[in-house]
């Protein structure tokens, strides 16, 4: 099959044809020789007046040159012209007439329009289509970049957003409270007051309270009388004494009332307490007014004593044989206390009654000296403990003191678990003797 020809190949094959070279007939028509180059090249298209123009210096066809119409022989007429023929020479025989010149005309432009369009290889389409490729991951990653921009924008805006709520929720709070206590302070029948808790007694389950009110205005005449009330629902009233406008009650005993759960008065409170609302009634011949004072949540707990304990032991054939003991007793709370009584006790298992007791009579000199116990000595029973797989041994501490403390503390406990020792710093809370600690799984 004939390879299908250029217009550029055939221009060249019909100027070498002629016997001319690029820069002769670029001469011959008025062009550089660079044209020429481009018109062979396929790198331009020569116009309609120098299509005719080669047809004739060529002797050919336009239809042959622009390819439409197959080559003929040229005749005398159609002899390529030499290259001394000017252009004021008679024209050839062949010279076309306007209306052959106009349907030349609409061929080549018709041939121009054709080989115009862009004509695409195989490999200029994988080009093509790689950098449309490219461009849409670039477009992509653009759009990607200002998405996450607009994103991250958004974000700091919501949080400086967020930020304004809160401190302006914040500031609307604290005005809120100011306002309520610029109210609560002008409507209130009192300029000051204190409650406090001056002593207590864990045997009979009472705070000894100090309490003392001014009020804004009173007479001769008026009587205070101070109102406790538990969470329990229990009450207990005292009448103040007026010592110049200031009506103070002392030694004021006061039930503790019940243990209240963790996080009841306050969310991030782990801690239960006992709940005591304070308040005062001002009496003035007959008009009696109330006003409430003080809400009292104390946990009795923190009113022990602090013990901590390490018994040094030997384990041996399934017997514990104690030796040095280290125990240390201290006050936690600044209302000064006298022990009465301490004793130190093994307990095994659930017995209530000790396998082993002595008094701690070191320990009592100890805190009537310096008001705390820190004690290192020998001291135990004589004789090998012994501890049988899943048996418990508790060393507990009895303290009694003239705050009716009179109780049990461990400080420590052993168990056989299946043959091996395992000892433990701290018991489970609110043991007693005769209460049974389970052995764990190690």
């Amino acid at each position: 099959m004939r390879e299908q020809q250029t217009l550029g190949r055939r221009v060249q094959e019909a100027r070498k044809a002629a016997g001319l070279s690029q820069e002769s007939l670029g001469e011959r028509l008025g062009v550089s020789r660079q044209a020429v180059s481009k018109w062979e090249s396929d790198a331009s298209v020569p116009d309609l007046e120098n299509l005719i123009a080669m047809s004739r210096i060529f002797g050919i066809t336009i239809g042959a040159l622009l390819g439409v119409e197959p080559p003929e022989a040229p005749s005398e007429g159609d002899a390529p012209e030499s290259p001394g023929d000017g252009a004021e020479d008679a024209a050839p025989a062949g010279e076309l007439t306007d209306r052959e010149l106009a349907a030349v005309e609409a061929i080549v432009q018709k041939y121009l329009e054709a080989v115009q369009r862009p004509r695409w290889s195989r490999r200029k389409k994988l080009a093509a289509g790689a950098a449309a490729c490219a461009a849409g991951l670039l477009l992509v990653l653009v759009l990607d970049s200002i998405f996450f921009s607009l994103g991250y924008q958004l974000d700091q805006v919501q949080d400086q957003i967020n930020y304004v709520q809160d401190s302006v929720s914040s500031q609307i709070e604290s005005l809120t409270g100011q306002i309520s206590g610029l109210l609560e302070e002008q409507n209130s029948l009192i300029s000051d007051y204190t409650v406090q808790i001056q002593d207590y007694d864990l045997e009979k389950a009472v705070w000894y309270l100090t309490a003392s009110v001014t009020p804004k205005e009173y007479t001769a005449d008026t009587v205070a009388t101070f109102t406790a009330r538990t969470n329990t629902g229990k009450t207990e009233s005292a009448q103040a004494r007026n010592d110049g406008g200031v009506f103070t009650v002392e030694n004021w005993a006061v039930p503790m009332g019940e243990p209240v759960p963790p996080g009841v008065m306050d969310a991030d409170d782990d801690e239960s307490g006992s709940l005591v609302q304070v308040s005062v009634t001002l009496t003035d011949g007959d008009t009696s007014q109330i006003e409430s004072l003080e809400t009292l949540y104390e946990d009795p707990s923190a009113y022990q004593l602090w013990i901590n304990g390490n018994w040094e032991e030997e384990w041996e054939n399934s017997c514990l044989l104690f030796q040095e003991l280290d125990l240390q007793i201290s006050n936690e709370t600044d209302i000064p206390l006298e022990l009465t009584d301490a004793e130190l006790a093994l307990f095994s298992n659930d017995d209530a009654v000790p396998v082993w007791s002595a008094p701690l009579t070191t320990a009592m000199d100890l805190w009537n000296r310096q008001g705390y116990v820190q004690m290192h000595v020998p001291m135990g029973p004589e004789d090998p403990v012994p501890l049988h797989p899943g048996d418990t041994l508790v060393a507990a501490v009895r303290i009694a003191d003239d705050h009716g403390r009179n109780d049990w503390r461990p400080f420590y406990y052993w168990q056989n678990d299946d043959g091996t020792l395992v000892g433990r710093v701290s018991a489970p809370d609110g043991w007693q003797p005769g209460d049974l600690i389970p052995i764990e799984n190690s």
